[in-house]
């Protein structure tokens, strides 16, 4: 990759209507009594392995949606309507400063280029229920360093195969002969590489995990609630073991496919404050500072949106394995994310959330502490230290996003690794990267990379050390149609 000048230098130190939950189609869309369930109670039917699954139609799943197939000629005519989408167009500010674009987008390749023109479109209006790459995964700790990927791979499901796109393997997209609804896929979680693929299976109410490279069914769970959200989450956060984070209108749940009774448990309980909203983000942050089975993050945090308000993106703080009382962050925040504090070790820690909220016409980056009130409640500090963000020249840079599944909320992605913040305003194409220093942020860089940033998340460059950003971007000439960008940051000039 070229070096390029700016954008994220090495780190310094060591280590749309959405008036209700998005859920896919089944179930009762009515709320369980919390009453009912308990931290690991059997909120799930039963399920147990099997040698065979039946794929379910993909339109099944997307029918929940108002969607098409991710294949086909139906995907290719029904996913864009070409006399409904205007051309996008580029507001610029009329400045005497001219916008300066970023080189990424040049030297990305086309996903069209890499797979079929229908799975591109697929991997741009991306997963329901889920983002694009997983979400961010900055504020837990991170015991296995360049073995963690860090980046989650996107899966189209379709009626007979699943193709998982990774941004960093030849090929990208891998074909697999498992039909699904639906799909999420792990990290590689030992030596020998081994991958699970946890599909949802729309016809039967199922959810059934493959280990990829044999094949081979690990475990099946029979739905009987609706799903709301899902992510695969770090070992970090549940017991150091495969862990996949379910979150229906009871609560959240994590499931651990390889334990031996592997049985979804609950680690927070959805009261009326989060009814009845969209979650549109959720990640985990902090850490009880114990080992292996019983290493567990200490936060949840959900970006919700509440239709009741107009649609504004609220963030919670929930405490996990805690007493479920959710804080409320902010009511009218453009994104959020949870970061390491400074100087973490292996003792227990609470993470900081970063926020970014508008005010008047500016945005602005806040930090503030998670704290424990008590053994199981959490509080949040007043603001630590905050940052306004210069925008100059491309303040009144508009990219017309693409179709997206989940919608364009949040309109600001935030994403950190270490002590090192990266956020990117997405209808701007505006990335800009700061140090959280004992003295505060401080801006790294900042640059416009002239395309609408469809998702985005950090991770260790396993090639050339450091930390790196990828990006996935719309094309704004073809909404159908996007590039991946990677930078590593100990490349930059």
């Amino acid at each position: 990759k070229p070096a390029r000048k700016g954008l994220l230098a090495p780190p310094k130190g060591s280590k749309d209507e959405e008036p209700s939950d998005t859920a896919f189609g089944f179930g009762s869309g009515e709320a369980m009594p919390a009453a009912d369930t308990g931290f690991g109670s059997d909120a799930f039917g039963g399920f147990g392995a099997t040698s065979e699954t039946e794929a379910a139609p993909a339109g099944a799943f997307g029918a929940a949606f108002g969607e098409t197939p991710a294949f086909g000629a139906e995907a290719a005519a029904g996913g864009f309507d070409p006399n409904a989408m205007a051309s996008p167009e580029m507001m610029t500010a009329e400045d005497d400063e001219e916008p300066e674009i970023s080189p990424l987008w040049d030297s990305a390749i086309p996903l069209s280029e890499q797979v079929r023109s229908s799975a591109a479109a697929a991997l741009i209006r991306g997963p329901p229920a889920t983002r694009h790459f997983g979400g961010n995964r900055g504020g837990l700790p991170d015991y296995r360093e360049l073995e963690r990927l860090g980046v989650g791979a996107i899966s189209i499901c379709g009626s007979e195969k699943t193709i998982v796109w990774r941004d960093d393997q030849v090929p990208p997209g891998l074909t697999y002969p498992i039909g699904a609804s639906g799909a999420i896929v792990s990290d590689q979680m030992d030596e020998d590489g081994s991958e699970f693929l946890c599909c949802f299976l729309a016809k039967d109410k199922r959810m059934v995990v493959f280990e990829l490279s044999t094949r081979t069914v690990v475990v099946e769970l029979q739905m009987t609630t609706k799903l709301n959200y899902w992510r695969f989450l770090p070992p970090e956060a549940g017991e150091d073991t495969l862990c996949f984070m379910l979150v229906t209108p009871v609560g959240g749940f994590h499931w651990m496919p390889l334990d031996e009774s592997p049985r979804p448990r609950q680690v927070w309980k959805r009261g009326p404050e989060l009814q009845g909203k969209k979650i549109v983000c959720y990640e985990e942050g902090g850490t009880n500072g114990l080992d292996g089975p019983d290493m567990l993050s200490k936060v949840g945090m959900l970006l919700v949106t509440n239709a009741a308000t107009g649609g504004l993106l609220e963030a919670w703080l929930v405490p996990i394995c805690g007493d479920s009382q959710a804080i409320c962050a902010s009511d009218d925040v453009m994104g959020a994310c949870l970061c390491l504090p400074p100087d973490v070790g292996y003792e227990a820690w609470m993470p900081l959330l970063l926020f970014v909220v508008e005010s008047e016409g500016d945005l602005v980056v806040c930090v503030s502490g998670v704290t424990e009130t008590s053994e199981t409640s959490i509080g949040l500090t007043e603001i630590m230290t905050d940052a306004l963000i210069e925008q100059g020249p491309y303040a009144n840079m508009d990219f017309e996003p693409p179709t997206l599944a989940m919608g364009t909320w949040p309109e600001v992605l935030c994403c950190s690794l270490g002590s090192t913040i990266v956020i990117i305003v997405r209808r701007k194409g505006l990335v800009v990267a700061y140090e959280l220093a004992e003295t505060g942020l401080e801006l790294i860089a900042q640059e416009n990379v002239g395309h609408y940033v469809v998702d985005a998340v950090m991770r260790y460059s396993a090639v050339e050390g450091g930390a790196e950003i990828v990006l996935l971007m719309s094309d704004s000439d073809n909404p159908r149609d996007g590039r991946v960008g990677t930078f590593c940051f100990r490349t930059a000039a």
